[in-house]
């Protein structure tokens, strides 16, 4: 793996995190036919502080922004309050998010990067901050936002698991809603680059890419529109989702023929979203509680 000062930033600001227990009972059976396997980041691979990502999904206090501007060497106005920044934070993403909505994107997915651009030349134009663009900078302020934000650290099995299906050479992929930062911090934070982990490169699925999210349909498609790519053989049926939703994994991915395991490890994160009409009578194939039961249901 070739380390960037990105890698580096997230090895100095992470800590360790646990996974909180959820007293859900397991669900095994062998799944025969099973010719991909395609994971959730946020909440399945990897704890997830808040239990989920997105530019416009959760509260945090207004001071984490200065807090960021100042550790990225952006100079800051004194007279700037943290709530001043979080309001134009704000609104750049309402306006992105508009933006996308109106080109028919059902879940729009900025990507962070051009959020921070608009979010720093909205401040420098009212003269509350100063300094020199440049693409690294808006790169260093995600991921320094994100870190405190979100803080996330590896599923205490992940690396183990990954590895059992790559010497099993069973392809393997990812579905995240994700910013470019994601995969950097799975790199990071486990030790090994992506191919390194087992991860076929034509079966990535990030939202920031497609400019769409979870649980649209349509982004689920189009994974499958790659998976076709990859190896036109392999049937939807044939692909074991797992996720840690039952709104934003579970059900798309079976709407879309995908068989689905629910992973039900981390209190923080599971979301059995029983209210929801689209899941008050959904069942994944299978429920596990970590992550190498996997294992043992799936038949080679």
């Amino acid at each position: 793996m070739q380390e960037t000062s990105l890698h580096k930033r997230f090895q100095k600001i992470s800590k360790t995190l646990q996974p909180v227990p959820t007293k859900t009972e397991p669900k095994l059976k062998k799944l025969d036919r099973i010719k991909v396997l395609a994971y959730d980041f946020y909440g399945t691979l990897f704890i997830s502080g808040v239990g989920d990502i997105g530019v416009d999904d959760g509260d945090f206090d207004a001071q984490i922004l200065l807090d960021v501007l100042n550790d990225a060497g952006v100079s800051v106005n004194k007279e700037m309050a943290g709530e001043q920044a979080f309001k134009l934070y704000n609104k750049v993403v309402e306006e992105q998010i508009e933006m996308l909505s109106r080109k028919g994107i059902e879940f729009p997915e900025p990507d962070i990067r051009t959020i921070w651009e608009q979010v720093l030349k909205k401040m420098k134009s009212r003269s509350l901050i100063s300094f020199t663009p440049d693409k690294e900078l808006f790169d260093r302020i995600s991921v320094e936002f994100e870190a405190r934000m979100n803080p996330v650290w590896p599923m205490p099995d992940v690396v183990q698991t990954l590895h059992y299906f790559k010497d099993a050479e069973l392809p393997q992929g990812i579905i995240s809603n994700s910013q470019f930062y994601t995969p950097i911090v799975l790199e990071a934070l486990s030790g090994f680059s992506l191919s390194e982990l087992g991860f076929d490169q034509g079966l990535l699925h990030w939202s920031f890419e497609e400019q769409m999210k979870k649980p649209g349909l349509t982004f689920y498609q189009n994974f499958l529109q790659k998976l076709h790519t990859f190896d036109e053989s392999v049937l939807p049926g044939e692909v074991l989702y797992i996720g840690n939703d039952m709104l934003k994994d579970v059900y798309p991915a079976h709407e879309v023929g995908m068989k689905t395991a629910l992973f039900a490890g981390d209190k923080r994160s599971l979301k059995w979203r029983r209210e929801d009409e689209r899941c008050k009578n959904l069942e994944p194939d299978l429920v596990i509680t970590q992550l190498s039961q996997l294992r043992q249901c799936i038949s080679f």
